[in-house]
């Protein structure tokens, strides 16, 4: 964990400022290796299995801190957990950690498993008694729900996981206290058609013929619409800095940004942390 956060400390002053033309061998992390590059939590084995119903947890920051912010939700909440628990750190949080892959937060029947693991991490959510809950969730296509024993398409679940996403919402806002800005929902970022770490690796000499338009699927997201629904949900939207003017790119100041075709990776999310600091209220 310290190589990781040393590497990203060294990185963080030129987000945005690109220093000059780089090889895909001179990235950080190298294009071969972007899709293992997803942080502390992941090496310290805080994301729930797939098969198991426990909500597995971790805390960074100040175990002792009498704040605890809570950063939950799915590998989209995850990425984000390299600039958080730097920002945990230097403000003196408890950052509890949960996350559960291709799993669903919102309130709506899901898969049973799932459906279980979301139930026993907003009990243990509960138990914490957090100043703050911190959320983000993938808004693609994976979400399909079932209805009277038919799959529904993912666009027919898309009114359905609006309404679901509103009720957790308003679950995690009563387990804060009611109070302004206690849950804080990430917006899920734009997502590319390829994989950048292998469209790198064949344009070695031109990082910049990876850049793509960034676009989601199912816009705008259940998460931007239900947390415009819920009274004191803070909004924090990345978009505009990870993909200026809607262009993304795959590599830029001597980062790989994309480890895949939807997730940030975690060199990139921690020069993140200041930008997430001055977005986030403090609890």
């Amino acid at each position: 964990m310290a190589v990781f956060g040393l590497i990203a400390v060294g990185l963080v002053t030129g987000c945005g400022n690109d220093s000059g033309p780089v090889t895909s061998g001179e990235l950080v992390p190298r294009p071969e290796v972007a899709s293992e590059d997803k942080g502390p939590a992941i090496l310290d084995g805080c994301r729930s299995g797939v098969e198991h119903t426990e909500a597995w947890t971790c805390v960074y920051g100040d175990p002792a801190s009498e704040k605890t912010v809570v950063l939950w939700g799915d590998s989209h909440a995850m990425q984000f957990s390299p600039p958080l628990i730097r920002l945990a750190e230097g403000r003196g949080w408890r950052l509890v950690t949960m996350f559960r892959g291709n799993c669903l937060i919102a309130d709506v029947p899901y898969q049973s498993a799932c459906d279980a693991w979301r139930a026993n991490a907003l009990d243990r959510i509960a138990e914490e008694e957090p100043e703050k809950v911190i959320v983000s969730t993938d808004t693609g296509n994976g979400y399909a729900l079932w209805q009277g024993g038919d799959r529904l398409t993912r666009d027919e679940s898309e009114p359905l996981l609006r309404e679901a996403f509103v009720r957790t919402l308003k679950r995690l806002s009563g387990l804060t206290g009611g109070r302004p800005g206690g849950v804080a929902v990430l917006r899920d970022l734009p997502r590319s058609g390829f994989r950048p770490p292998d469209c790198l690796i064949e344009h070695p000499d031109d990082p910049s013929a990876c850049d793509f338009k960034g676009f989601r699927k199912n816009p705008p997201g259940f998460d931007l619409v239900a947390a415009r629904k819920v009274r004191g949900v803070d909004l924090v939207d990345l978009s505009a800095v990870v993909c200026p003017a809607g262009i993304c790119s795959s590599a830029r100041d001597g980062m790989v940004i994309y480890r895949d075709a939807t997730h940030i990776s975690a060199t990139f999310a921690e020069t993140l942390s200041g930008l997430l600091g001055d977005r986030i209220k403090e609890p």
